[in-house]
């Protein structure tokens, strides 16, 4: 059988009338024995409904899950009836643009051993692009169908991450149909832009009928939603696209280039250690004072820090901060089995079994390439009494005033630690509440209780 003579021929329509059509497309068409028609509501299709043996194929788009599918019962149909003879099977605008039938039909006509072609037809993007005057390929457009990126992604406040779209670049959204798909899009572009972002509505393009109006990311919910309705949201200019993080990412760069910040440009890991253990005691003063604006700021200037060091590395060649997120997504992922994999945790036991199974397969690929961990297995640059408080509750000690060397007197400071860990409290609080008393000249706080913020992890993130 030749390809002029498939037993399917898909053929697109365009937003419609007839002077859309391809020439190859009004062949098709005009010499189909068999065809099905698929239009949204409105479109011109001429006289095309009214020829003998057209069958309106809408009818058969309906959801039925159990069925398989919205599309299920018109496959089928397509299917059978090629399995007599052939058929032509025409969709509105390009049979390759966002179109759930087509794709089902060409899997389930190789399933069945049947042959197929696809005739071009004017895509939604092609009349979006003329309405709006805009070039797709130059501007990097990202195109998505407002109902199947919804479907795809998690509800909040788990959506984090799942959508790829990026505000460096215009967003196209077809298949605008409800109210729901609109204010679920709403939502999800309010993760990477702002409430008054500027998002352009266009409704049947290309048709007598274009309707093109403006509005803001904030009020995007309220606006109509419908078969033939679309939205462009233009892209934000390069530093004014904050919720993306590698506009920090390009930002630090920019600090650190020839011509950037004089003091960015001095700034070596080195000199930055201590910062970033200053900021992580910011971050931890944020969690205790319950402020998440001040959580969120101060996770921020963590996270420039983290950002700085990936880029200073980058600049040696030694790595970058893909590598720092390659890295830490792998470990996890990694460690993480029975949500990324198909292990199956009952208990408690299955997960320790887990972690302890996900640490060897990553000591064995990487042979000697430990953390910076001191015999007690403490971090070594963790502050002494910190440590020491780790250590005492795993090895306890008698406490012992007797002393005279330096030796003994260290061995007294930390009998004196050990005490303060046998009577439950925590000797940091301890000695933060006794420095603060005696800077202030105040009463002796007395006995302070354990703060259990202090408490550390039963279970290492390392």
């Amino acid at each position: 059988m030749s390809r002029e003579q498939a037993d399917i021929t898909i053929v697109g329509l365009g937003p419609g009338p007839a002077r859309h059509w391809t020439g190859a497309a009004q062949i098709a068409l005009e010499g189909a024995t068999v065809l099905f028609v698929r239009a949204h509501p409105g479109m011109d299709l001429g006289d095309l409904t009214g020829r003998q043996g057209v069958i309106d194929i809408e009818p058969l788009c309906q959801p039925d899950a159990a069925a398989g599918g919205r599309w299920r019962a018109a496959v089928l149909a397509v299917c059978d009836a090629a399995e007599r003879h052939p058929v032509v099977l025409s969709i509105p605008g390009h049979p390759r643009f966002g179109e759930g039938l087509v794709l089902g039909t060409l899997a389930e006509a190789a399933r069945r051993g049947l042959t197929t072609r696809v005739l071009d037809g004017i895509s939604v993007v092609d009349l979006i692009a003329t309405a709006l005057g805009v070039d797709p390929l130059l501007e990097g457009v990202q195109c998505f169908t407002g109902r199947q990126v919804l479907a795809e992604i998690p509800e909040e406040p788990f959506a984090g991450g799942a959508f790829s779209g990026s505000p460096h670049r215009p967003l196209l959204f077809t298949h605008m149909y409800e109210a729901e798909t609109m204010s679920g899009v709403a939502r999800l572009l309010g993760r990477i832009l702002p409430p008054d972002h500027p998002v352009t509505r266009i409704e049947a393009a290309g048709m007598p009928e274009e309707r093109i109006s403006q509005h803001t990311l904030s009020g995007l919910a309220c606006v109509e939603a419908g078969p033939l309705v679309a939205l462009w949201v233009p892209a934000q200019a390069e530093l004014e696209a904050t919720r993306d993080p590698r506009t920090l990412q390009h930002i630090v760069a920019r600090l650190r280039e020839p011509d950037g910040c004089p003091w960015d440009r001095e700034q070596t890991h080195q000199s930055l250690r201590d910062a970033i253990i200053d900021e992580a005691y910011e971050v931890t003063d944020a969690i205790d004072s319950g402020d998440p604006d001040n959580l969120a700021e101060e996770l921020g200037d963590l996270l420039l820090l983290i950002t700085m060091h990936a880029q200073i590395a980058s600049e040696a060649g030694t790595f970058a901060i893909e590598d720092v997120q390659e890295s830490i997504a792998t470990k996890i992922i990694g460690r993480h089995p029975h949500v990324f994999g198909d292990d199956i945790v009952e208990s408690e036991a299955d997960l320790h079994r887990i972690w302890r199974e996900a640490k060897a397969r990553e000591r064995a690929a990487r042979p000697g390439k430990g953390g910076l961990k001191d015999l007690d297995g403490e971090p070594r640059s963790m502050p002494a009494l910190t440590r020491a408080t780790r250590v005492l509750r795993d090895r306890p000690l008698v406490p012992d005033t007797a002393s005279s060397t330096p030796e003994q007197r260290a061995d007294r400071l930390l009998r004196a630690i050990a005490e303060v860990v046998a009577a439950g409290d925590d000797p940091d609080a301890v000695l933060r509440a006794r420095l603060i008393q005696h800077a202030t000249g105040g009463a002796d706080p007395g006995r302070v209780a354990r703060d259990p913020a202090s408490e550390p992890s039963d279970v290492s993130g390392e």
